[in-house]
């Protein structure tokens, strides 16, 4: 049996192809993902596919054939100092160290991340240099771990240097005495398993949670043109000028056919962006929900994945808990 992360098992999610399937309607999304319309317009056409993609894993449902797309590396997208390479991993052992060690890494600036969107050489240019200053000057997990060094720390070593060096804004220090006021480079995650016990599930406070979500999300869609405009939640993190031009695109195509061509002047772009805001947290409650209730259902504590099918999926064996497995099979 191999085990999945959390991480790698969305990594197999996000690999997946469902063989012609083109688009889910209200109607396929009642019959074969979750019966309750109201939660269809929570989600765009990619957000839909990925909740149905997540249960045919789960469920090995037969009248769905699953293709994969091929990655053939981790794709380093510069966010963290510490580079992430190699292919996602999966495990035979549960308890093996690399399945429990989590996720530790240090965050790249917000000023430099940005820099990606309109000066790429210039980008990757820093992000090379900031993960060799860290490795120059012994800026490392266990020291931040230890408390020999803090966020704080590296702020001020970071802004004597990197802000006039390639012209970029430095990093604000709060006058507070609070420390987690400040830009927090370290971040830590637990890795879990995508297992889940019957009994952490309840089905009960599953529905209430959802029944709440719907109506916040009717109260924040209080109209047929937010209702319209919900769906586009993907452009929050655009530039304006990008913004603007696809909803008017779309609303003189016909798309957005209950948005007036006056909307954004009226509205605010501000205000549009704060309401996109307030509706991806509620759809992301609600897919996380979705994801938990599939778990339980199709119990993926005894789910058992076949590892030549995950490596068919770009996913390879933990060299540690392999190494292991092979050594007890001598």
């Amino acid at each position: 049996m191999a085990y999945l992360t959390e991480y790698s098992f969305r990594q197999l999610v996000k690999t997946t192809e469902i063989k012609d399937l083109d688009r889910i309607n209200l109607q396929f999304f009642i019959s074969n993902i979750y019966e309750n319309s109201y939660l269809f317009y929570f989600f765009n056409q990619f957000e839909l596919k990925t909740l149905f993609k997540e249960k045919l894993i789960l469920s090995s449902d037969k009248n769905y054939i699953l293709t994969y797309r091929e990655v053939p590396v981790r794709n380093d997208d510069l966010n963290y100092v510490i580079k992430i390479k190699g292919k996602v991993k999966y495990h035979f052992d549960k308890g093996c160290e690399a399945l429990n060690r989590g996720f530790k890494n240090f965050f790249i600036p917000e000023a430099v991340v940005r820099l990606k969107n309109h000066d790429i050489e210039k980008h990757r240019l820093i992000v090379d240099d900031i993960r060799n200053w860290f490795i120059t000057n012994n800026l490392t997990i266990e020291r931040y771990e230890g408390g020999e060094i803090n966020s704080l720390t590296i702020t001020k070593m970071y802004n004597s240097y990197f802000p006039d060096k390639y012209n970029i804004e430095p990093i604000s220090i709060s006058q507070s005495d609070n420390e987690q006021n400040n830009f927090q480079w370290y971040i830590a995650k637990k890795t879990n398993n995508v297992e889940i016990e019957k009994t952490t599930f309840d089905y009960d406070i599953f529905l209430k949670n959802i029944i709440e979500l719907i109506k916040k999300r009717e109260y924040l869609c209080n109209s047929r043109t937010m209702q319209n405009l919900s769906r586009y939640d993907y452009l929050l993190g655009q530039n304006d000028d990008d913004i603007i031009k696809i909803i008017n695109t779309n609303i003189e195509k016909g798309i957005l056919n209950e948005v007036s061509p006056n909307f954004i002047d009226n509205y605010g772009l501000s205000s549009l962006k704060e309401f996109w805001g307030k509706h991806k947290k509620l759809k992301q409650e609600a897919y996380s929900e979705l994801s938990e209730y599939f778990k339980w259902t199709y119990n993926l504590k005894e789910k058992q994945f076949d590892n030549l099918y995950l490596e068919s999926f770009n996913l390879e064996a933990c060299s540690l808990c392999g190494n292991k497995k092979q050594d007890n099979t001598l």
